[in-house]
């Protein structure tokens, strides 16, 4: 039987700090009462939204990323604005659709909350499902470049297959939008 013992923080230190992420060495004591070191990258948190349209279409985003060097389309997503935000994920999801999209919406559906990256990161995603949509302008930040479309939820999955979407977050909060829809 596997253990479920919690791990112990011995000692944290904090490496590098920017608006964006953290980067800290724990020094801890893990299962079996090994010492070691451990690398957390503490991320602000983020939110992502399945903007469903009156077609039944998805709106989706396309812009470059820098990190992993591609262009992806994804949902609409945001970061909190700070490590301690304390402000209701839904009203970031607002106002992030409404920056990238110019979309506001009037019924909204908590999806999930999911982790993106369990073995670095702290990383916590709230998914979305956006409905009785309303177009208006959007105003991205002045770092974004985005392109917006419209797309089925078959599209949407070819475009998974062919690597065009691969941000699991997307597939996660499309696949389980999906499923909501077909219970209702």
């Amino acid at each position: 039987m596997k253990t479920t013992k919690k791990w112990e923080t011995l000692n944290s230190k904090l490496v590098y700090e920017d608006p964006w992420i953290r980067l800290k060495l724990d020094s801890i004591l893990g299962p079996n009462n090994q010492k070691s070191n451990y690398s957390v990258v503490e991320l602000k948190g983020g939110i992502g939204v399945v903007a469903l349209t009156s077609e039944n279409k998805i709106i989706i985003v396309g812009q470059y990323r820098y990190a992993p060097n591609v262009y992806s389309w994804e949902i609409p997503k945001g970061a909190l604005q700070s490590f301690d935000d304390k402000t209701a994920p839904v009203e970031v999801a607002q106002k992030e659709l409404k920056e990238e999209t110019g979309i506001t919406a009037k019924k909204w559906d908590s999806l999930t909350m999911v982790h993106t990256l369990m073995g670095s990161s702290n990383d916590k995603v709230f998914l979305f499902l956006a409905r009785n949509l309303k177009k208006g302008m959007p105003h991205p930040d002045k770092t974004e470049d985005i392109t917006v479309k419209k797309v089925t939820i078959d599209e949407f999955y070819t475009m998974v297959r062919k690597q065009e979407i691969t941000d699991s977050t997307s597939i996660t909060a499309v696949a389980l939008a999906e499923k909501l829809l077909k219970n209702e």
